[in-house]
């Protein structure tokens, strides 16, 4: 075998030099002086190997590493250690630092003593240490704002689980510290009132039964401060290697269920109060209705009876006086023709006759007010319903004719009225250009929908108003009804 000469040995040597990524450095022990250096450390320090070579490695460092640099060489040169290691900052040549790992070795041939640098740039992996630790620090500083308190609950590969983090609110939201909570989960649930716990075990089931792991709302009893609140959980899973992780965060939700609450107070009170005002409207409408056909229709009727009585018993030849008693004979009769019409409008007679005699009636006057083709379809027999019933059915199809002949631009008008086991379904449908947008509640002619609904919701009811399946718009009344009584002949 061909032995391994100097001249092979200095070819090998100059080529990991060549090729290594680290800085390599070779200087003089005595003077300090750069003898060699490789591609790496010229790069790194920004100069020309020619310009290293008038250099110390002194020349290569911060002032404030100098000090441990000269007191490693002197160490090394005792012969007490043959290497040392340690960190430092490096000097490029336009002034700019960035961090090492290097490591320092005395030759131990018989030449000119000399040191060898070998250094790694660690500039990356201190970055991404500063990355990682201003984010966690910056995660901790969301977590210490969040109006709530966020935890990890753990299941391990072999099943058994466990809260890996609470944050500190848990003193604030729960009155449990973070580790008392870690160590027993189970004291949340020992918080949670007794109408709630049957929801949060149901989910605990169905979850696999792991505490806090699930989406659940529900009311917790804090007894050192005799207090009901609110609880709101959302969990969000994920695998990892150590396991199946549930990333949640708990908020206390109890000042937007007090306010919820006292909205739906607020708007069960304005809809009592809505269908008290209707129904006081149409009683006096009821009495006015009465007031005006049987007080001033019978007064009229008088007058009528007193005219042609009149009428009658002119002299003859009184031409004149004739024309004046015929001329108020048909002022009269105009009068008593307004007078039913108000009535009318007021409260339909035609309503005592039943809630479908009062639509065909509707529609008829529909029909001829508007020239528009109408359809009824109602069950053979009249539908028994309540006073209040009745006449809300009967303003909704009043309202919704209304909207037909002002906004709908239709030919057409269908009305269907059918008569359910325990409620009442009504829909009125035209063909014409649909419903179109801000066409709702906020519309100009929005307020007449707005109390075709609060007069559906008044009797528990519901109204929808949605195109129609081909073309137009579809409204529709749902209103509960009390089952109808057993029949006495059955």
């Amino acid at each position: 075998m061909r032995s391994f000469k100097a001249a092979d040995q200095d070819a090998l040597l100059k080529a990991i030099l060549q090729e290594s990524a680290n800085e390599i450095l070779v200087f003089d022990a005595e003077t300090l002086r750069i003898i060699q250096a490789n591609p790496a450390a010229a790069n790194n320090l920004q100069r020309p190997l020619r310009a290293l070579r008038l250099l110390t490695p002194l020349d290569c460092l911060s002032a404030d590493d100098a000090h441990t640099f000269t007191t490693l060489l002197a160490v090394l040169q005792s012969g007490k250690k043959r290497r040392a290691s340690f960190t430092a900052r490096c000097r490029r040549s336009d002034g700019s630092g960035y961090p090492v790992e290097a490591r320092l070795f005395r030759s131990a041939g018989q030449g000119t003593p000399l040191f060898i640098w070998i250094a790694s740039d660690v500039s990356q992996r201190e970055a991404t240490q500063q990355a990682l630790a201003h984010s966690a620090s910056d995660m901790r500083a969301i977590v210490a704002h969040i109006p709530g308190m966020a935890y990890q609950v753990l299941r391990k590969p072999g099943g058994s689980t466990s809260l890996r983090y609470v944050s500190e609110q848990s003193a604030q939201l729960l009155g449990i510290k973070a580790t008392a909570l870690c160590a027993d989960p189970e004291r949340f649930f020992k918080l949670i009132m007794e109408e709630d716990k049957a929801d949060y075990l149901a989910r605990l089931a169905a979850s696999g039964g792991v505490h806090m792991s699930f989406n659940w709302e529900g009311r917790i009893w804090m007894e050192a401060w005799k207090d009901v609140k609110w609880v709101n959980i959302r969990v969000s899973q994920r695998e990892t290697p150590d396991g199946l992780i549930w990333d949640g965060i708990m908020l206390n939700t109890t000042k937007s269920k007090l306010a919820e609450a006292e909205i739906r107070r607020s708007r069960a009170q304005l809809a009592a109060l809505a269908a008290h005002v209707e129904s006081v409207r149409e009683q006096e409408r009821l009495h006015l209705a009465r007031e005006v056909h049987d007080d001033l229709g019978g007064n009229l009727t008088a007058i009528k009876i007193g005219l042609s009585w009149l009428m009658r018993h002119l002299p003859p030849g009184e031409i004149n006086l004739y024309k004046r008693t015929a001329y108020l004979d048909n002022v009269a009769n105009q009068t008593i023709d307004a007078t039913h019409r108000i009535a009318s409008s007021l409260r339909p007679p035609v309503l005592d006759f039943g809630i479908v005699s009062a639509i065909e009636w509707q529609l008829e006057r529909f029909g001829q007010n508007t020239d528009l083709a109408y359809e009824f379809s109602a069950p053979d027999e009249d539908v028994a319903l309540g006073s209040d019933i009745a006449i809300t059915v009967f303003r909704i199809v009043q309202e919704a004719l209304t909207n037909v002949a002002k906004h709908a631009r239709a030919t057409r008008v269908k009305v269907a009225l059918a008569r359910q086991p325990d409620s009442l379904l009504l829909t009125v449908t035209d063909n014409g250009r649909g419903i179109q947008p801000g066409q709702g509640r906020n519309s100009t002619h929005g307020f007449g929908l707005l109390g075709m609904t609060e007069r559906a919701a008044a009797l528990g009811g519901e109204l929808t108003v949605l195109p129609a399946r081909r073309q137009g718009t579809r409204v529709s009344l749902y209103i509960p009804l009390p089952a109808r009584a057993p029949d006495a002949t059955e």
